[in-house]
């Protein structure tokens, strides 16, 4: 059967995290939709019993060592062969519809890669990760080339974050991307390591490696919601990731072409 959408899962260690992932995922499933797993490095008999829960005919690639955020991710996204792909890690929920809004947006060739509206967890009690509010709707840049979530904290009905445009980049924790577009410029690069920045780095690879007529946009539907628990997937990790490291490198290879952005969205 030719499939129309596969859905890639990361996890990676967090089974509580994952199996409430699926339990989102489940009722959104079309027969035409596929879902491929990545156990990035911690596979376990807890595991063995939440993929009970998962279709018939799901792939799961059970890794032994864990090869960062990047390498469990183009894992997960490789296994598939359907034109459009929606990348998720463990500690994304989707909301009702949310699939079907980004495969609308999809429609439009232009696009190659569409993110979507992230909000803090209803049960956060963290001041700053306020409940219920905006934790992503698109990166943008600030004049010193530095990459920033704008409207963080803001209230999801806030007209400013109900407008579906054109972003500079969008998170790596979820998106839906074109298959050749992400073949095309090699995947994440497994530079970045544990992670951060390679979502950045895919976003403005995609942008570069295609004509402007012809694709290459990226995109957030302001429209289409999940509710993000915002690195909890690495809550257990003993050395975090090396943040300034590779925010250099994204720097010293796309300084020159990030534009100044943040001031169009607020």
């Amino acid at each position: 059967m030719k499939y129309k959408l596969d859905i890639a899962l990361l996890t990676a260690g967090r089974v509580d995290l994952f199996s409430k992932c699926i339990d989102a995922i489940l009722p959104e499933m079309r027969p035409d939709y596929s879902i491929q797993v990545c156990n990035n490095g911690h596979p376990s008999k807890e595991y063995e019993e939440v993929y009970r829960k998962l279709p018939q005919g799901t792939v799961i690639k059970r890794l032994n060592n864990n090869l960062g955020f990047g390498g469990g991710a183009n894992t997960a996204i490789n296994v598939g062969t359907a034109p459009l792909v929606l990348f998720i890690t463990d500690d994304i929920f989707i909301h009702p519809d949310t699939m079907s809004k980004l495969l609308k947006t999809m429609e439009e060739p232009t696009i190659d890669l569409c993110g979507y509206k992230l909000l803090f967890p209803e049960d956060s009690v963290d001041p700053t990760r306020p409940s219920g509010m905006v934790q992503h709707i698109g990166m943008a840049s600030n004049i010193r080339g530095d990459m920033l979530h704008p409207l963080v904290g803001w209230h999801p009905d806030n007209p400013k974050c109900k407008i579906s445009r054109d972003v500079l980049a969008v998170t790596g924790a979820s998106f839906m991307v074109r298959r050749l577009a992400f073949q095309r410029v090699g995947g994440f690069d497994p530079i970045y390591g544990k992670g951060y920045y390679e979502d950045m780095e895919l976003c403005m690879a995609i942008r570069a490696s295609s004509k402007a007529s012809k694709g290459g946009r990226i995109y957030i539907n302001a429209e289409a919601t999940a509710t993000h628990g915002v690195g909890q997937t690495m809550k257990n990790e003993k050395s975090p990731p090396p943040m300034q490291q590779n925010a250099m490198i994204f720097k010293s290879r796309w300084m020159s072409q990030i534009p100044w952005t943040e001031y169009t969205m607020w």
